[in-house]
């Protein structure tokens, strides 16, 4: 009895736990909004007398939606790419903020542009030792034709990770998508379909995987 409660208790709370972080979020960021934007809202008397308080804040954060987008527009001409280097210059050059500033952008530029650039296609390599088998996503073309770049995620956050540069033919590229690849790193292994482990098994039946090189192993660069 008490191993059936605790099964579908983990069940339970496997389906509950992302439904209750995304709901909070949302709640703080429509706090967020609100506390932002009321203030300048309720200056329009025609606005807070009509409508109720939920709907200004739709319409704060339609507000902030639009101000993101005509940043986005304005960093693709001369005149925003030269203001905003501007201000990447005034940040970079403080020398405590300079690291913090450095750090948020990397991040930001990898894990919030388009993945068909920041993760290229999800690989199947050797890793950490022969025998052992790790999921990576390519990032880019190292110059080296006989290497490719592979950034190994860490369970449960794939935001941190190793950067390695593995031998081409020791990767072996996998039909599977860079969201099905990430919900395998979440979950550990634990959400993992009939076709997802067909599809590893075959790639690590691959012939460069299937007997590596010892002394072959991609190089690990940093953390």
């Amino acid at each position: 009895m008490l191993k059936f409660l605790q099964r579908h208790f983990l069940t339970g709370l496997l389906a509950v736990t992302p439904l209750a972080i995304t709901s909070w979020i949302l709640w703080r960021a429509y706090l967020l909004v609100s506390a932002t934007m009321r203030p300048w809202l309720d200056r329009v008397p025609s606005l807070t007398e009509t409508y109720p308080d939920f709907f200004l804040t739709l319409i704060g954060a339609a507000v902030v939606f639009g101000i993101i987008v005509l940043v986005g527009l304005l960093t693709r001409n001369v005149i925003g790419r030269a203001f905003f280097g501007l201000l990447d210059r005034m940040f970079t050059g403080i020398p405590v903020v300079k690291s913090v500033f450095l750090a948020t952008r990397q991040i930001a530029e990898v894990f919030l542009q388009d993945r068909r650039t920041a993760f290229q296609k999800v690989v199947l390599f050797t890793y950490p030792r022969p025998g052992m088998y790790s999921l990576g996503f390519t990032t880019h073309e190292c110059g080296d034709p006989a290497l490719v770049s592979v950034f190994l995620p860490t369970t449960p956050n794939p935001t941190s990770g190793y950067m390695l540069l593995v031998p081409r033919d020791q990767v072996c590229e996998l039909e599977l998508s860079v969201e099905e690849a990430i919900r395998l790193v979440v979950s550990g292994g634990a959400i993992m379909t009939r076709d997802q482990v067909r599809e590893i098994g075959r790639g690590m039946s691959m012939p460069g995987l299937a007997e590596p090189d010892p002394a072959g192993d991609g190089q690990e660069l940093n953390s």
